[in-house]
């Protein structure tokens, strides 16, 4: 008999949990006094996830003597494992009264206090049972998981890693030390251990998950979700897990089968302050803000101390225009995560924003001293700086482009800064060829989200626009907006010069920039729900009028005033409101609106060399072509249809005469002349597009005629594109 005990717990230590329940089952049936086997079949049962038929098995063992103390900590674990933490810690203080030096009991103990939440008394005997037994393993995992808890990430690492030392079987260990590595972006050395861990135990679904979660830092997506579905196929209640596996097809670009397992993630666990933030990031993506900002919100309310809710909700604020909220957010982001790399990032373009361009590269450079491998650092810092980045950077960028498994949002960010690099070099051949590669990713990637252009629906769109605001329109609804002088629009295609010109009128002491604020646009998407109608958006605009204009008109200038109370002039100059001129002019028959123009091809080229993040239309030349054939077809119609009219402000023009411009835009909008509207280019303000760096500077005209750089490349492009 004790041969076959012996063989069994051989089968039970090495996982072949069925052949030794087989001989327990024997034993215990010639033998129902055997009390060490019934503690072996209560700790079996806990082991396959049975607690209750544990808790049983083994004060069945108890009963039968009740003076063992391995039993007494074996029930502690069984009640930890179903929340009943009073008896589990009454459980091991019996068992440590009975062996008072027992490390198995301290560890099991700590295990208990750590599910009650009381961190420092579970750090107290972890220590006391490493104390007691300094080669005990799951002890050092345990406290290593305890300190990662508190935040003590260094003493986390020493713990793994002395776990590993001592018993390179431990699982748990290896599995830990892996997810914690990954957490600081050794991403080799985690996988090792993550693969360490499943090939130790492959029945462990914690240590599936983390293997996937390796597989998704190093972008092998796939391998990734396999692991993920193997770990809830071994616990199909792991609500992370759904929730890694939502964010795997979030970066493969499956955003529908995302959100299924986001939504499924939510059904186990609603409480999950991560599963709210992720959500939160892929409502960013699908730029339905307002509900990415309930999930950020809800996220924070969970769990205050997490990192990525505060960058998320930091990166929606920044996006609505609201600096200071989010440089608060994202500096309690990494308060609370000093490595977190995203985080950097961010705060580094916040200050490109604001100007201060050398924080901003130490910002993107720290982003990068915490992960090498980070794209979105690499290919800031590549933008920023163009041809003076350090040969080290462009070698570490392009090796990273390299890298097989990075997705194509990835590799088509770091490949635009290459080619902004090389253009500033003059390697015109390898910048195009850097940019033809660059947008074809990006158009693949923006396919594989869901977000295509279609220029066929926008030429429906501009006809519509064109049929609605007649001369006839206007004169009928003559009088019914709000004669207000303040709010001035600064309209164009993107890259044709709306930042500069409103760098210029924000110089003046009178004016307030107020950046692209996009009201006119959401608006105009949102008149079917204002209006209780079914009608599509341009048909509700045709039918607005009565007290719902002038409420609209209100509503924005009660935004104007809370972003700026005191200035004359408040600045939107989000490009595309050249769509909504007519809803403009019916809310504010006064306003002045300001048409940018610069030359197609150049402007052709600042867009093919662009990484726009909502722009769909930039990444294919047809594309490019329609959209501007749309642009001069309307700006034409409004200057028929129109009763006031439009200043057109050339780019080249500008160039060649700051000031003169600068006086005709001042004369425009209604105010006296200031001197300090030449000098533009040190005024400190937010600027909040792609010309973040031009405007910091005085003017210059190597932007004239640019697209001679690129006729080799895009002649096709300039041969599609309208006569202006």
């Amino acid at each position: 008999m004790q041969a076959d005990l012996k063989a069994a717990i051989s089968n039970h230590e090495q996982g072949r949990l069925d052949e030794a329940a087989r001989v327990y089952d024997r034993i215990l049936a010639e033998n129902p006094q055997d009390a060490v086997v019934w503690n072996l079949s209560g700790v079996m049962a806990h082991q396959r996830g049975d607690h209750w038929r544990s808790i049983e098995l083994i004060r069945r063992a108890i009963s039968l003597r009740p003076l063992e103390p391995a039993f007494h900590s074996n029930l502690a674990e069984a009640y930890r494992a179903v929340g009943l933490y009073d008896q589990a810690v009454s459980s091991c203080q019996t068992a440590l009264q009975l062996e008072p030096n027992s490390p198995g009991a301290a560890n099991n103990l700590g295990l208990s206090w750590q599910a009650m939440g009381r961190i420092e008394e579970a750090i107290s005997q972890f220590e006391t049972a490493i104390r007691l037994q300094p080669g005990f393993a799951l002890a050092h995992n345990n406290l290593g998981t305890v300190m990662q808890h508190a935040g003590r990430t260094e003493e986390a690492l020493h713990h793994f890693r002395n776990a590993v030392h001592i018993d390179r079987g431990l699982a748990a260990a290896h599995s830990n030390l892996g997810q914690l590595l990954l957490e600081r972006y050794k991403r080799q050395e985690a996988l090792h251990h993550c693969l360490e861990a499943v090939r130790l135990q492959p029945w462990f679904p914690e240590a599936q998950n983390n293997l996937g979660n390796a597989f998704r830092e190093i972008g092998r997506l796939k391998e990734s979700q396999t692991c993920y579905i193997e770990a809830l196929r071994l616990n199909p209640k792991l609500a992370l897990t759904c929730n890694n596996l939502g964010q795997s097809f979030q970066e493969e670009g499956d955003l529908e089968t995302s959100l299924e397992w986001y939504r499924r993630g939510l059904f186990i666990d609603p409480d999950s302050a991560r599963i709210h933030c992720n959500l939160g990031s892929l409502f960013q993506e699908r730029e339905q803000y307002e509900i990415a900002e309930q999930y950020y919100d809800r996220s924070l309310q969970l769990d205050p101390s997490l990192a990525e809710a505060h960058h998320g909700r930091g990166s929606i604020l920044l996006e609505q225009g609201d600096i200071p909220s989010a440089l608060g957010h994202f500096r309690e982001a990494l308060r609370r995560r000093p490595h977190f790399a995203a985080a950097h990032c961010s705060l580094g373009t916040i200050q490109e924003e604001l100007g201060h361009l050398e924080q901003a590269e130490r910002s993107f450079r720290e982003a990068l001293l915490n992960d090498p491998d980070h794209s979105g650092a690499h290919a800031q810092l590549a933008t920023l700086l163009r041809g003076r980045l350090p040969d080290s950077d462009l070698a570490a960028s392009r090796k990273l482009a390299a890298n097989p498994n990075l997705t194509d949002g990835k590799r088509s960010a770091l490949i635009f800064g290459l080619a902004h690099v090389d253009d500033a070099r003059k390697d015109y051949l390898t910048a195009a060829d850097e940019l033809r590669v660059a947008n074809s990713l990006s158009l693949a990637d923006r396919t594989r989200r869901g977000q295509q252009y279609d220029p066929e629906m926008h030429d429906e769109f501009v006809d519509r626009l064109i049929e609605i605001y007649t001369p006839a329109y206007f004169e009928r609804v003559r009088g019914s907006g709000i004669n207000s002088d303040r709010p001035v629009f600064i309209i164009g295609l993107p890259r044709s010069g709306t930042t500069l010109t409103e760098q210029i009128l924000a110089s003046h002491p009178h004016v307030f920039g107020a950046g692209e604020l996009g009201w006119a646009g959401s608006t105009f998407a949102k008149l079917p729900q204002i209006m209780s109608s079914n009608a599509p958006d341009w048909q509700c605009a045709g039918n607005l009028d009565g007290p719902l204009i002038k409420e609209l008109a209100s509503q924005f200038l009660n935004r104007l005033s809370a972003l700026e109370p005191t200035a004359h002039r408040v600045v939107d100059k989000m490009p595309d409101n050249y769509l909504y001129v007519g809803l403009i002019s019916k809310l504010f028959p006064q306003a002045r609106i300001i048409h940018c123009r610069r030359d197609l091809r150049d402007t052709a080229v600042s867009c093919w060399m662009t990484n726009f993040r909502q722009i769909r239309w930039a990444n294919d030349q047809k594309h490019i072509a329609a959209r501007f054939r749309a642009y001069l077809r309307l700006m034409n119609h409004w200057k028929r249809a129109l009763p006031t009219p439009i200043l057109d402000v050339d780019y080249e023009e500008t160039v060649l005469d700051v000031e003169g411009t600068a006086r005709r835009l001042v004369s425009w909008i209604g105010l006296d002349w200031d001197q300090a509207c030449v000098a533009f280019y040190e005024h400190q303000r937010p600027v909040r597009t792609a010309s973040v760096t031009q405007v910091r500077q005085p003017i210059y005209g190597s932007s004239v005629a640019r697209w001679k750089n690129y006729e080799f490349a895009l002649s096709q492009l300039f041969t599609a594109l309208p006569n202006d």
